[in-house]
Protein backbone atom coordinates (compact mmCIF):
# COMPACT_ATOMS: atom_id res chain seq x y z
CA UNK A 1 0.00 0.00 0.00
CA UNK A 2 1.13 3.43 -1.21
CA UNK A 3 1.17 6.43 1.33
CA UNK A 4 -0.58 9.29 -0.11
CA UNK A 5 2.36 12.05 -0.33
CA UNK A 6 1.24 15.66 -1.00
CA UNK A 7 2.71 17.10 -4.21
CA UNK A 8 4.61 20.46 -4.53
CA UNK A 9 1.59 22.07 -6.29
CA UNK A 10 -1.03 20.60 -3.29
CA UNK A 11 1.33 22.79 -1.08
CA UNK A 12 1.09 25.45 -2.95
CA UNK A 13 -2.43 25.14 -3.47
CA UNK A 14 -2.62 25.01 0.38
CA UNK A 15 -0.60 27.65 0.88
CA UNK A 16 -2.85 29.99 -2.00
CA UNK A 17 -6.05 28.87 0.30
CA UNK A 18 -4.55 29.75 3.37
CA UNK A 19 -3.81 33.30 2.22
CA UNK A 20 -7.40 34.26 0.55
CA UNK A 21 -8.73 32.75 4.28
CA UNK A 22 -6.31 35.86 5.70
CA UNK A 23 -7.37 37.95 3.08
CA UNK A 24 -11.33 37.45 4.28
CA UNK A 25 -10.13 37.13 7.73
CA UNK A 26 -8.23 41.01 7.44
CA UNK A 27 -11.15 42.42 5.03
CA UNK A 28 -13.87 41.39 8.18
CA UNK A 29 -11.69 43.12 10.49
CA UNK A 30 -11.35 46.07 8.53
CA UNK A 31 -15.09 46.07 8.01
CA UNK A 32 -15.99 45.39 11.50
CA UNK A 33 -14.30 47.59 13.05
CA UNK A 34 -15.80 51.07 11.95
CA UNK A 35 -17.05 52.99 15.06
CA UNK A 36 -20.43 52.36 13.78
CA UNK A 37 -19.96 48.96 14.03
CA UNK A 38 -18.48 48.49 17.00
CA UNK A 39 -21.21 51.16 18.69
CA UNK A 40 -23.95 48.07 17.13
CA UNK A 41 -22.08 45.43 17.84
CA UNK A 42 -21.95 46.68 21.68
CA UNK A 43 -25.95 48.04 21.50
CA UNK A 44 -26.84 44.45 20.38
CA UNK A 45 -24.75 42.32 23.11
CA UNK A 46 -26.16 44.62 26.19
CA UNK A 47 -29.92 44.26 24.32
CA UNK A 48 -30.58 48.15 22.97
CA UNK A 49 -30.20 47.55 19.18
CA UNK A 50 -33.33 48.99 18.12
CA UNK A 51 -33.42 51.80 20.73
CA UNK A 52 -33.03 55.21 19.87
CA UNK A 53 -31.19 57.65 22.18
CA UNK A 54 -34.67 58.43 24.61
CA UNK A 55 -35.53 54.34 24.39
CA UNK A 56 -31.89 53.72 25.30
CA UNK A 57 -31.99 56.18 28.30
CA UNK A 58 -35.43 54.49 29.55
CA UNK A 59 -33.85 51.60 29.51
CA UNK A 60 -31.33 53.02 31.70
CA UNK A 61 -32.99 54.48 34.23
CA UNK A 62 -35.23 51.66 34.35
CA UNK A 63 -32.53 48.90 35.12
CA UNK A 64 -29.80 51.27 36.34
CA UNK A 65 -31.54 54.21 38.28
CA UNK A 66 -29.23 55.70 40.68
CA UNK A 67 -26.15 55.50 37.81
CA UNK A 68 -28.05 56.87 34.94
CA UNK A 69 -29.06 59.62 37.53
CA UNK A 70 -25.48 60.15 38.68
CA UNK A 71 -24.14 60.19 35.27
CA UNK A 72 -27.29 62.74 34.24
CA UNK A 73 -26.26 65.28 37.04
CA UNK A 74 -22.79 65.02 36.21
CA UNK A 75 -23.63 65.45 32.23
CA UNK A 76 -25.46 68.83 33.48
CA UNK A 77 -23.26 69.88 35.94
CA UNK A 78 -20.51 69.52 33.01
CA UNK A 79 -22.28 71.71 30.92
CA UNK A 80 -23.29 74.53 33.05
CA UNK A 81 -19.93 74.74 34.42
CA UNK A 82 -18.82 74.84 30.29
CA UNK A 83 -21.37 77.48 29.72
CA UNK A 84 -20.22 79.60 32.51
CA UNK A 85 -16.78 79.81 31.83
CA UNK A 86 -16.42 81.06 28.17
CA UNK A 87 -18.59 83.77 26.08
CA UNK A 88 -22.22 83.18 25.67
CA UNK A 89 -21.30 83.85 21.50
CA UNK A 90 -19.13 80.65 22.07
CA UNK A 91 -21.84 77.99 23.62
CA UNK A 92 -22.65 75.44 20.89
CA UNK A 93 -18.52 75.21 20.47
CA UNK A 94 -17.71 75.70 24.22
CA UNK A 95 -20.45 72.27 24.72
CA UNK A 96 -19.89 70.16 21.99
CA UNK A 97 -15.39 70.98 22.18
CA UNK A 98 -15.46 68.74 25.31
CA UNK A 99 -18.15 66.17 23.96
CA UNK A 100 -15.98 65.79 20.52
CA UNK A 101 -12.36 65.31 22.40
CA UNK A 102 -14.20 62.55 24.61
CA UNK A 103 -15.74 60.27 22.19
CA UNK A 104 -12.70 60.68 20.30
CA UNK A 105 -11.29 59.06 23.53
CA UNK A 106 -13.38 56.54 23.73
CA UNK A 107 -13.39 56.07 20.08
CA UNK A 108 -9.51 55.49 20.18
CA UNK A 109 -9.64 53.29 23.11
CA UNK A 110 -12.02 51.10 21.75
CA UNK A 111 -10.10 51.15 17.94
CA UNK A 112 -6.66 50.03 20.43
CA UNK A 113 -8.44 47.11 21.96
CA UNK A 114 -9.69 46.39 18.62
CA UNK A 115 -6.28 46.16 16.97
CA UNK A 116 -4.86 44.48 19.61
CA UNK A 117 -7.22 41.51 19.82
CA UNK A 118 -7.21 41.53 15.93
CA UNK A 119 -2.75 41.39 16.10
CA UNK A 120 -3.42 38.89 18.78
CA UNK A 121 -5.70 36.53 16.12
CA UNK A 122 -3.21 36.95 13.51
CA UNK A 123 0.10 36.27 15.57
CA UNK A 124 -2.16 33.13 16.56
CA UNK A 125 -3.33 32.20 12.93
CA UNK A 126 0.52 32.18 11.97
CA UNK A 127 1.61 30.57 14.32
CA UNK A 128 -0.68 27.42 13.79
CA UNK A 129 0.15 27.99 9.90
CA UNK A 130 4.06 27.67 10.80
CA UNK A 131 2.97 24.75 12.88
CA UNK A 132 1.40 23.21 9.45
CA UNK A 133 3.77 23.95 7.42
CA UNK A 134 6.06 22.69 9.86
CA UNK A 135 4.66 19.69 10.27
CA UNK A 136 4.46 19.34 6.16
CA UNK A 137 8.21 19.58 5.66
CA UNK A 138 8.82 17.04 8.47
CA UNK A 139 6.57 14.44 6.63
CA UNK A 140 8.00 15.51 3.13
CA UNK A 141 11.85 14.98 4.76
CA UNK A 142 10.60 11.60 5.84
CA UNK A 143 9.16 10.79 2.77
CA UNK A 144 12.10 11.46 0.72
CA UNK A 145 14.49 9.97 3.08
CA UNK A 146 12.98 6.81 2.76
CA UNK A 147 12.51 6.75 -1.49
CA UNK A 148 16.08 8.04 -1.18
CA UNK A 149 17.24 4.77 1.25
CA UNK A 150 15.53 2.46 -1.31
CA UNK A 151 17.25 4.11 -3.95
CA UNK A 152 20.57 4.13 -2.30
CA UNK A 153 20.24 0.40 -1.67
CA UNK A 154 19.92 -0.55 -5.16
CA UNK A 155 23.50 1.39 -5.67
CA UNK A 156 26.45 -1.05 -5.68
CA UNK A 157 28.52 -0.27 -2.57
CA UNK A 158 26.04 -0.57 -0.36
CA UNK A 159 26.08 -0.18 3.57
CA UNK A 160 29.80 1.40 2.91
CA UNK A 161 28.74 4.77 0.52
CA UNK A 162 24.81 4.97 2.04
CA UNK A 163 26.20 8.06 4.39
CA UNK A 164 27.93 9.54 1.80
CA UNK A 165 25.11 9.39 -0.81
CA UNK A 166 22.56 10.50 1.49
CA UNK A 167 24.41 13.86 2.49
CA UNK A 168 25.03 14.40 -0.49
CA UNK A 169 21.14 13.88 -2.01
CA UNK A 170 20.15 16.10 1.48
CA UNK A 171 22.73 19.16 0.41
CA UNK A 172 21.13 19.15 -2.80
CA UNK A 173 17.78 19.60 -1.83
CA UNK A 174 17.92 22.02 0.76
CA UNK A 175 20.04 24.26 -2.20
CA UNK A 176 17.50 23.55 -4.49
CA UNK A 177 14.36 24.31 -1.87
CA UNK A 178 16.50 27.36 -0.76
CA UNK A 179 16.76 28.58 -4.52
CA UNK A 180 12.52 27.98 -4.88
CA UNK A 181 12.13 30.26 -1.62
CA UNK A 182 14.33 33.00 -2.91
CA UNK A 183 13.39 33.09 -5.96
CA UNK A 184 9.00 33.10 -5.27
CA UNK A 185 10.52 36.01 -2.41
CA UNK A 186 11.68 38.01 -5.49
CA UNK A 187 8.38 37.34 -7.54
Amino acid sequence: MAANLATSSEYEAEANRLRAQIGVTVGALRSGLTPSNLASEAASRVGMADLSWGGAFDYASKRHPVPTAIIGLGVALWTISAVRNHDRRDQLAVVTAPLRDSSDSIVQSATKVFRERAEAKRREFVDVAQSQVATGATLLSDEIGKKLGNVIDRIPGGINVRPLIESSVQVALAAALEGLLRKRARA
